[in-house]
């Protein structure tokens, strides 16, 4: 066998004094690569670890000797001279920082470590590239004249890995490769091993980050509206005092897209408009942010120059999504949620201008097929085709597309994003697939959003869904269900643009209205007999507007035959409505019990009465909040009554176990957690209290004394229960003193309904002349106010736990245990003591 080349002294020290020389230029060429890849990364990877150093002369003496085989003349010969690392999070970020590095150099050769590995195998997998620098990117990238000049043509490595890939390379790589120790099997099958679970979890990882990253990218969930509007003034103290200019424009983007979601499109220009010349990775989506925030600004009159500049800023940040070159590393996966986004709202933008309305449909087909997850898109798209297309009717295939997507919105409602968008957009893609209660009923869980006044609402976002359904109806006359659409948002709108107080013409308090609702024809018999005594005790102490459904079966005739019984009595404070369409159902004839019945729609009970009744309540002056619906069961109808009570503000309670829409309310995530649903037990007690709240009045500290008095008479009863509820008044947390301050307004009533009276005294006599019978029906009562009072606090029925807020005692009274009634008996004999603290005296009527 041949002897390997061995380098001579003279040719070592030789090579060595040759590396010397060219050192400076190779420090030089490090700290190039160093600055170019850490600002290249600066915007998308801010976290990436950018290494580079030249090789020291030692250690390019030791290589040169070990490696003269290979490199005699190694100072011209090798490649690793320079070199640079680049540790990313994930293996998309990986190929984002390749993509980099193959635009702005020239390869000389590359080399994926991981496509050498054999399907069996784990272990390296770096990517390395030979680079050297291109004169025509200097500028570009920043490289001086003199650090091009003294770089020249030398050569340089690059490697790009996970923090993963790298954990493996730096710790035991060269320990079990590159060890002269014949090491055991079991030491290099671990080592395999974890290769193998590294690798494992850089797949996982990507894939939750790219998961991930794709919500963060496309789609938005933004806090409270005060929580909002605090970091407004943190993010704008930020930017107006940030000394560095290079981190200026990314943190006008984050400010801007905070005042975006408040619909502070004017802000957003004076935010974004001084960075709009800014050239690094933030350019494109700071130019789409602006190019939006003007044209929506200037949606009014679409062929005015601020338009236009709108319009001309978004076709330049498409131009740089389409563009190969990188001057910077992009978030890839952001990168393609920006191009989609960009064609959206080109196509957005383009629509109302004139002539532009094909270009308009390309973007947004070329956004959805960026982004065929993308449910906004699609409505958009299927809008505007339906819109300039002669045919409005979908393909069989679209139906099934449209479905998923309306699958996807509902996840984001659930998810809490994308609102009320994901509500509105399930609405628009169930009316394209003819799906009208579900449509108003998705449009009616938007405007809740809308209404609550908790978050940040864009102020036309109404106004986009109107337009929406006059694009789609554009030259003829809207179908049915798009006129609900169109009627519910009208009524929508009404409640967002008046104050409290203005919704009506009248000047007077107007009577309070409930409304019962629920199952006509469908109501089984047994259910309608259990739920006639509920109403009854309810309706003979209400006095106000009733409505309901107008016709003599299920529910509405209940109301109607217990309004005529209660007038035979001289009992009846109501007027009883009905809205009415002008061909009735044979099996559900009007009936004429009701004091009035109005005519609207044609056949058949739909949401056009409910809505009718709505606009009539406003037109009185009534505000959706003085108004309460009790429902029992019904059908689709009755789901849509329910939520479009709830959309407005009202109380909606609903009776559990009578079934139906009632039932499923409860039940659904997207409806069931919102604060004016209280769902009741099936208690005649709890449904008198939700229908008829007190009216009574005391001064503050008086009313402070009685319910001091109730929850003083409340611990001294209740030694050994959980001690949250049973603190000092002065200690007691709010929602406990709120209910012993309704428990002593509430009680004057239970009094009345019980055949006792008040009146004022001074010096009022304690009456102890209550029976056993009294203290029961009295109890029911008082148990029944405190249903409804930890109901609207937020309790459901469960096990106790107060901080999930469950409670075992949210039942009926004929459910409740005799060791906790005894609370409710000893409560109510107390009264006459308590009242007395007001100068209020009970007796017998």
């Amino acid at each position: 066998m041949s002897q390997p080349a061995r380098i001579t002294p003279e040719q070592h020290r030789d090579q060595i004094k040759k590396y010397a020389k060219v050192y400076p230029a190779y420090e030089t060429y490090a700290a190039v690569l160093k600055d170019v890849l850490e600002r290249g990364c600066a915007v998308a990877f801010p976290e990436a670890l950018v290494q580079s150093r030249p090789k020291s002369v030692s250690s390019f003496a030791e290589k040169c000797a070990r490696k003269f085989g290979k490199y005699p003349d190694a100072v011209n010969q090798m490649t690793d001279l320079c070199g640079a690392r680049v540790i990313v999070q994930t293996l998309e970020q990986v190929r984002a920082v390749r993509q980099f590095i193959e635009a702005n150099f020239e390869i000389l050769e590359s080399d994926d470590k991981g496509l050498s590995l054999s399907e069996d195998k784990f272990g390296y997998r770096d990517m390395h590239y030979v680079i050297q620098i291109r004169p025509d990117r200097c500028q570009v990238l920043g490289i001086t004249e003199a650090e091009q000049n003294s770089i020249d043509t030398r050569r340089a490595e690059i490697q790009v890995r996970t923090w993963l890939q790298h954990a493996w390379a730096d710790t035991l790589h060269d320990r079990i490769y590159k060890n002269p120790l014949d090491l055991p099997l079991d030491v290099r099958r671990t080592g395999a091993l974890l290769a193998a679970i590294m690798e494992e979890g850089d797949r996982l990882y990507n894939q939750m980050a790219d998961d991930l990253d794709g919500m963060i990218a496309n789609y938005t969930a933004f806090a409270k509206r005060t929580d909002v509007e605090n970091e407004i003034v943190i993010q704008g103290l930020i930017l107006q005092n940030e000394r560095n200019d290079a981190k200026k424009p990314g943190l006008a983007l984050k400010l801007a897209r905070l005042l975006a979601a408040c619909g502070e499109y004017n802000r957003v220009v004076e935010t974004l408009d001084p960075h709009r010349e800014v050239r690094d990775a933030n350019r494109c989506e700071l130019l789409q942010d602006l190019g939006y925030a003007l044209c929506k600004l200037h949606r009014a009159t679409p062929q005015s120059a601020e338009y236009q500049r709108g319009v001309q800023l978004l076709e330049e940040s498409l131009a740089i999504c389409r563009q190969p070159d990188r001057v910077a590393v992009v978030h890839l996966r952001r990168q393609e949620s920006l191009h989609a986004r960009v064609l959206w709202r080109l196509g957005w933008a383009l629509e109302s201008r004139r002539g532009q309305e094909h270009r308009a449909r390309e973007c947004l087909r070329e956004a959805h097929e960026h982004e065929p997850g993308n449910p906004y898109y699609l409505a958009d798209m299927l809008g505007l085709e339906i819109r300039f297309s002669s045919q409005a009717d979908l393909p069989a295939s679209m139906r099934t597309l449209i479905r998923e997507a309306c699958k996807t919105c509902l996840a984001h409602a659930a998810a809490g994003i994308e609102l009320p968008n994901a509500f509105f957009t399930a609405g628009r893609l169930s009316l394209l697939l003819e799906n009208a209660f579900e449509a108003v009923g998705y449009y009616a869980r938007g405007i809740r959003h809308v209404l609550d006044g908790k978050h940040c609402i864009a102020p036309d976002a109404l106004e986009t869904e109107v337009s929406w359904l006059y694009s789609l109806d554009s030259g003829k006359k809207p179908d049915a269900s798009h006129q609900w659409v169109h009627d519910l948002l009208a009524v929508a709108d009404r409640l967002k643009s008046k104050t409290t107080g203005e919704i009506g013409a009248a000047a007077e308090p107007q009577p309070r209205a409930l409304i019962v609702a629920g199952g006509a024809a469908g109501i089984a018999p047994k259910t309608l007999a259990g739920v006639r005594p509920l109403l009854e005790k309810a309706l003979e102490a209400f006095a106000g507007r009733i409505i309901s459904g107008g016709t003599a079966i299920g529910v509405p005739g209940c109301v109607a035959e217990i309004a005529a019984l209660l007038e035979t009595r001289g009992a009846k404070r109501f007027e009883l409505i009905g809205y009415i369409p002008e061909r009735l159902p044979h099996d559900a004839p009007k009936d004429a019990r009701y004091d009035r019945l109005v005519i609207c729609g044609h056949e058949r009970f739909s949401p056009e009465q409910i809505l009718r009744s709505w606009s009539d309540l406003l037109d009185a002056g009534t505000r959706p909040e003085d108004v309460i619906l009790i429902g029992f069961g019904g059908g689709p109808v009755s789901e849509v009554e329910y939520r479009l009570a709830l959309a407005f503000g009202a109380t909606v309670a609903v009776v559990i176990g009578t079934g139906g829409a009632a039932d499923a309310l409860t039940k659904d995530p997207l409806w069931s957690r919102l604060p004016n649903l209280l769902p009741l037990p099936w208690d005649a007690a709890s449904v008198r209290a939700v229908v008829t709240p007190t009216e009574r009045t005391f001064a503050g500290p008086v009313l402070d004394d009685m319910a001091t008095a109730f929850h003083e008479n409340f611990v001294s009863i209740s030694t050994g229960r959980l001690p949250e509820n049973m603190k000092p008044w002065p200690k007691l947390q709010d929602t406990y003193k709120q209910a012993n301050r309704d428990q002593a307004r509430y009680a004057v009533q239970i009094l009345e309904a019980c055949g006792f009276a008040v009146r004022e005294a001074e010096q009022p006599k304690r009456f102890e002349d209550f029976t056993e019978g009294d203290i029961e029906r009295m109890a029911e009562l008082e148990h029944g106010r405190w249903n409804i009072d930890r109901l609207r606090a937020g309790y459901r029925h469960g096990p106790r736990d107060d901080q999930r807020k469950l409670h075992n005692c949210l039942v009926s009274w004929s459910e409740l245990p005799d060791d906790i009634k005894k609370y409710d008996r000893e409560a109510v004999r107390k009264f006459p003591e308590i009242l007395a603290k007001a100068g209020l005296e009970v007796y017998r009527r």
